[in-house]
């Protein structure tokens, strides 16, 4: 009897322990279940279903790039515009060069200001041009007049008369020098300005050689053919080119002419005077060189007078967009 009411005592104690163990097991089960299912929710609410940009970052990305466009846009076109002008002062600079060389080989009285004797006749060739298009016009007249040229005596005073002194247009002369104020054999100068040409000199291109065929394209514009003189080096004749193309500066030639080597000269084409500075304005493609001169003393620099040295100054004009630039050289011609 004690026996079985022992046994039944521990098997109650065994089923009371494991319905206690049980029942504590469901509830972290459920409460599990339960986080699980927050999670998941949480999940589904916070995380995307698909990856990418939002619409914000996509201006913000457009923005920066179009600014990074527009600035590289800008060094280019800054850089190409630097190239240009660069490679048009260079242009000039050999020009200026090579009118100076030239001054520098001739005689000095041919040099403005042009000196020389009062002859029998009264009347004075210019030396320093070779057409009325190259005389800068000082007065405005529009035409080479003479109140483009001051004609002095040795000491600089001006020569003026009630009989005056003129210049012939046909002839480039000076004539009636009035004798009231100067005589016979007196040494005077005359005073001027004036556009110089540009002399290029080359070979006609022929079949095989570098180049087009019979085209020769010219450093600067001299607006149409009938400004252009072409001579043959080795016998002096003239030659006439056949067309000249302004827009791309090309010289056309005959096939007869191929393979000869000639001298090209003209006065670049040139418009009116817009920005006030005294000088026509070169035109879009044309480089305008104007040269002027004084005498000189080393003592008192340049001077109203006749002296044996002569200070030359040329300056090559041209078009950069609507600015007109310029560059200068200059050089001293002793007698």
């Amino acid at each position: 009897m004690r026996t079985l009411k022992g046994a039944a005592t521990r098997s109650t104690r065994y089923h009371q322990q494991h319905r206690t163990s049980f029942t504590e097991y469901l509830p972290l089960k459920r409460a599990r279940i339960i986080q699980r299912s927050v999670n998941q929710k949480k999940n589904y609410l916070t995380t995307p279903k698909e990856s990418g940009f939002t619409l914000v970052e996509v201006i913000v990305a457009v923005a920066i790039l179009s600014f990074a466009i527009f600035a590289t846009l800008r060094v280019i076109t800054a850089s190409l515009n630097s190239i240009t002008r660069q490679g048009q002062r260079v242009k000039a600079l050999h020009l200026a060069q090579a009118h100076l060389a030239k001054l520098e080989a001739e005689s000095f009285p041919k040099v403005v200001p042009e000196n020389f004797v009062v002859p029998p006749t009264l009347e004075y060739q210019l030396k320093s041009i070779t057409s009325n298009s190259q005389i800068v016009d000082k007065d405005g007249s529009g035409d080479a007049s003479t109140g483009d040229f001051e004609l002095r005596q040795s000491d600089g005073a001006p020569i003026l008369s009630t009989t005056g002194w003129s210049y012939d247009l046909a002839s480039r002369k000076i004539i009636g020098i009035p004798t009231d104020e100067v005589e016979v054999g007196q040494e005077v100068y005359l005073e001027y300005k004036y556009y110089h040409l540009v002399e290029e000199g080359g070979t006609i291109p022929s079949d095989g050689e570098a180049g087009e065929e019979g085209i020769v394209k010219l450093v600067t514009d001299p607006g149409d053919l009938n400004n252009i003189g072409v001579e043959e080096i080795d016998s002096g004749d003239s030659i006439a080119p056949d067309e000249y193309s302004s827009s791309t500066r090309e010289l056309f030639f005959n096939a007869s002419d191929e393979g000869k080597s000639v001298w090209i000269y003209y006065v670049p084409q040139k418009t009116t005077d817009t920005d006030g500075n005294g000088y026509d304005d070169p035109t879009d493609d044309s480089i305008l060189g104007v040269v002027e001169g004084s005498f000189f003393d080393p003592d008192e620099g340049l001077v109203q007078k006749i002296t044996n040295t002569k200070k030359v100054t040329v300056t090559e004009y041209w078009k950069q967009d609507k600015d007109i630039q310029s560059t200068e050289q200059e050089t001293y011609i002793t007698r």
